[in-house]
């Protein structure tokens, strides 16, 4: 009987082991497909900047474009925006550790070098490359996952950029007030709508279409190596939210 006994313990062990190995790969699956996954709160970073001795941009109605799509789509609700203005160098940090955001979101002017355009402090203009602003994002946050530059000629700078963070949207050459108002718009419509990012971006380019505005070839979408805009959802669809069926509750209702 003594035998049997610890024969049984023997074995209640190794299923214990088991259970909690298999808990454990469920984790290190979840773990490795997290990049690709919807949060439950996505945090929108919006950076504007439109130094008094550059041409003036309607950034505000940006703003309003945006806020306005947002709210009109499903996901309003798990879904906040932020917005600094007359940014500076030295704001992209601040601004990003007190609102630890999923997307940042630039909108101004870009120089033909793939530099962005600040204020000084004093109205005037300086420029931020493209190694600095990859150095910021580094340095900031690990919640980053997509950073938009609504800006002329930022292509360079969302190329640098992608090697950080899972994606990256920058504009190839000028593109006008009109059409990074509508393109923005359509974008954080889509998102909220759960859509993935590749759905996202072709939505907004067709936007532009359908208003007519002869831009579309002009925005311009990088993402990670190893990764595909198709996969990466920042807002889950009610019917997403309401299914239990993730790997760890699966695993956890083998052995419960």
């Amino acid at each position: 009987m003594e035998e049997e006994n610890g024969f049984i313990v023997l074995q209640q062990q190794k299923s214990q082991q088991l259970r909690a190995r298999a808990l454990q790969v469920g984790e290190e699956i979840e773990q490795a497909m997290k990049p690709q996954q919807p949060v439950d709160k996505l945090t929108i970073l919006f950076l504007a900047s439109n130094p008094q001795d550059t041409a003036k941009l309607a950034l505000d109605q940006e703003v309003r474009s945006i806020t306005e799509a947002i709210r009109k789509s499903e996901g309003r609700d798990g879904i906040e925006f932020f917005s600094r203005w007359a940014v500076q160098s030295l704001d992209i940090l601040q601004a990003i550790n007190e609102t630890d955001p999923e997307i940042i979101h630039f909108s101004g002017h870009g120089s033909e070098n793939g530099e962005i355009v600040l204020d000084d402090g004093s109205g005037k203009t300086t420029l931020v490359s493209k190694e600095a602003m990859a150095a910021a994002v580094i340095s900031a946050s690990k919640k980053i996952r997509l950073i938009f530059f609504n800006a002329c000629f930022s292509q360079q700078e969302a190329k640098a950029v992608v090697e950080k963070v899972e994606a990256a949207i920058g504009m190839n050459t000028e593109i006008g007030d009109e059409a990074a108002i509508v393109f923005a718009a359509q974008f954080y419509s889509s998102i909220g709508f759960g859509l993935n990012l590749q759905q996202s971006f072709d939505q907004a380019k067709a936007a532009l279409l359908l208003k007519g505005i002869p831009e579309a070839d002009t925005p311009v979408l990088f993402v990670k190596e190893g990764l595909l805009a198709a996969d990466i959802v920042m807002v889950a669809q009610e019917e997403a939210k309401k299914s239990s069926g993730s790997i760890m509750q699966m695993v956890k209702n083998i052995f419960s």
